[in-house]
């Protein structure tokens, strides 16, 4: 009977520990390697990070904290665009990088708005808050100076939306203004005397850059004039220059075609000299022969009788 009684109590024993090595094994959760879980529901939050816990179904919920890269986008144009502080209205883009601190303290506050759910919460927060930090920079800047100081802009918003995301949790690792343009006319209400203004201005703006870009095209089709004008001159100089040296050259070519001929004329006039010259030596020397003849002849005659 005792010995019964013992091994009954081992089976209870090794059954108690089956079921409760069972339980452990069930309801402890460890996250992998790069994720994080909150742990919400009976007692304090708890950040699962590199560690596990016990989640109990029905009095725990599990959140896993997304620690990717994402991108916030907010777009104001149309009906929902900006006034600045000239009244006019523009179209504007933000494009924010943002991600999870991963650090427990900020863990813990990220999980805090992303917990119902998730990053849903994160858009309509950032829409919320991006879009009253922009409309209130903007009513505080020209239109001009929107365009003329984008970066200064980008420069201001960044503290500001660090500040607001750091105390959620998050981190922003970068923001980027891809558009920035005038809103159409169309979305100008008449009917409110600020919109009436600013389009009036806006009106007012686009006939004199209509205006400025009649006359920097006036400006522009002069100057290419001028410089065809000046391309021409300069043509016509080179047309000169050339017409200058062909006649020089002419002139030179006639020039020595001259003495050329006059230093034939002259060695043809000396050929000539030269030719009577011996002409008359050869004539004077055959009378000078016929005379010696007709001399020896006389003598010959005279000593044969």
């Amino acid at each position: 009977m005792t010995t019964i009684n013992q091994f009954y109590y081992e089976g209870l024993f090794v059954a108690a520990a089956g079921v409760l090595m069972l339980l452990v094994y069930v309801l402890y959760f460890r996250p992998s390697v790069g994720a994080a879980y909150l742990r919400t529901g009976l007692g304090k939050p708890v950040l699962l990070l590199q560690q596990g816990a016990f989640v109990i179904p029905g009095l725990h919920r599990l959140t896993q904290l997304d620690l990717q890269t994402r991108s916030l986008e907010l777009i104001l144009s149309g009906e929902d665009s900006l006034r600045t502080k000239d009244l006019l209205r523009v179209d504007m883009s933000l494009i924010a990088s943002v991600r999870i601190e991963a650090t427990p303290e900020q863990l813990l506050k990220a999980g805090s708005l992303l917990q119902k759910d998730g990053w849903q919460n994160l858009i309509l927060w950032w829409e919320t808050e991006c879009k009253g930090v922009v409309a209130t920079l903007v009513a505080a800047t020209t239109l001009e100076h929107l365009h003329q100081q984008r970066q200064s802009m980008l420069e201001r918003l960044t503290p500001i939306l660090e500040s607001r995301l750091q105390i959620d949790g998050l981190q922003l690792i970068a923001l980027t203004i891809p558009m920035l343009a005038e809103t159409e006319s169309r979305y100008y209400d008449t009917a409110n005397w600020m919109d009436a203004k600013g389009l009036a201005l806006l009106e007012q703006l686009r006939c004199d850059y209509r205006k400025q870009c009649h006359l920097q095209r006036r400006e522009t089709e002069l100057m290419v004039r001028r410089t065809d004008f000046e391309s021409a001159l300069q043509c016509m100089e080179w047309e000169r220059g050339e017409f200058v040296a062909r006649l020089q050259h002419v002139r030179f070519k006639a020039e020595a075609d001259a003495k050329a001929d006059q230093e034939l004329e002259e060695i043809y006039v000396a050929k000539v000299l030269a030719s009577e010259m011996i002409q008359r030596d050869v004539t004077l020397t055959r009378l000078q022969t016929q005379q010696e003849l007709a001399a020896a002849r006389s003598a010959y005659q005279f000593s044969i009788t």
